[in-house]
């Protein structure tokens, strides 16, 4: 593979897992599975999936908080967990920055708008003490918070939540880095609010060149702001296409079931969704595939035997046995 091909990120069979229960009946809850997909330069690809799909923790493995207990996980086709297999350098964590959920809790309240964002400047350096605050102020303007003069001397306390997620996405832009990980930054705020965010971040990779992995439970979110989907279930990724194609033409059953739940003009659902949702199957899973529980279309491999992921198409995988049979 020459330079031009290789993804900025590739994630390859990632898993992790976590001894849950007590101490004499420890058992294993499996937060993601062989969980494979690239991020290019300039792209937004966004994780879809309930709560407990793994979609987070994707988040967390990339940016190094969570550990893996398998896989590989390559930034510029380099294998970061053999490079740097106990803990993210400094140089690493320049280049993969993290927007989390909560923009109340993700800053300090103790300190000002100028130390968040000064202070990353300063460690990366990016700026020194002479210039920190026309640099913060510059990252304030590029955000939106204008004047940034009004807001950089200000406590996060008195601002509202749009206005600290901006505060927190001007944070990640300052040691200027290649991969942003947003992680449901959206879901908090108010309704009124979100699509400026979207539209936001959406600048923010043209003008920057930025690769954006955008966590959200939110299709009608993703398919707005992202170039292509991975849809997850119970850890393992079901389904990854164009963004377009996947709402349009959801090939796992799964993504169908989301979809029905977009609703639309006029608030009508596409299809009513099963009375039981059932809940993912994570600790100690059974074989096969795990969202058999809930599926309309099941198969007798279903039960049985964990579905390979195929290729349906240019850009498009599916882990489905229904569309195995049909390959074969």
């Amino acid at each position: 593979m020459n330079a031009a091909a290789t993804p900025l990120l590739e994630l390859r069979d990632v898993s992790t897992s976590f001894r849950v229960g007590g101490f004499f009946t420890p058992r294993l809850l499996k937060a993601t599975q062989e969980v494979s997909f690239t991020l290019d330069r300039g792209e937004i690809v966004g994780v879809v999936g309930e709560s407990g799909s793994g979609k987070s923790t994707i988040a967390r493995l990339i940016s190094r908080l969570v550990p893996t207990t398998g896989g590989a996980m390559l930034l510029d086709g380099d294998d970061v967990l053999v490079s740097e297999p106990r803990r993210a350098s400094l140089a690493y964590r320049r280049r993969v920055q993290m927007i989390f959920q909560d923009p109340f809790g993700s800053l300090n309240p103790v300190h000002t708008v100028a130390h968040h964002i000064e202070r990353p400047l300063l460690l990366h350096g990016k700026a020194t003490k002479e210039n920190a605050r026309s640099a913060a102020l510059e990252l304030l303007d590029d955000v939106g918070l204008r004047p940034a003069e009004d807001f950089i001397d200000q406590h996060p306390h008195s601002l509202s939540g749009g206005q600290r997620q901006r505060v927190a996405i001007a944070r990640a832009l300052a040691p200027e880095p290649d991969i942003i990980l947003a992680d449901e930054p959206t879901s908090m705020l108010d309704v009124s609010i979100r699509m400026d965010v979207l539209r936001l971040l959406d600048d923010l990779r043209h003008k920057r060149g930025l690769a954006i992995l955008f966590i959200t439970h939110d299709l009608a979110a993703a398919k707005h702001l992202a170039d292509r989907i991975v849809v997850m279930y119970a850890g393992r990724m079901m389904e990854e296409a164009p963004a377009d194609q996947l709402v349009k033409e959801p090939a796992h059953p799964y993504s169908q079931l989301l979809m029905a739940a977009v609703p639309r003009r006029g608030g009508s659902l596409h299809d009513p969704l099963p009375a039981d949702p059932g809940t993912p199957p994570l600790v100690d899973p059974r074989p096969g595939c795990p969202f058999a529980a809930r599926c309309r279309q099941t198969v007798a491999a279903c039960t049985t035997t964990t579905p390979p992921v195929i290729q349906l198409g240019p850009g498009h995988r599916v882990a489905c046995h229904l569309h195995t049979a049909r390959t074969q």
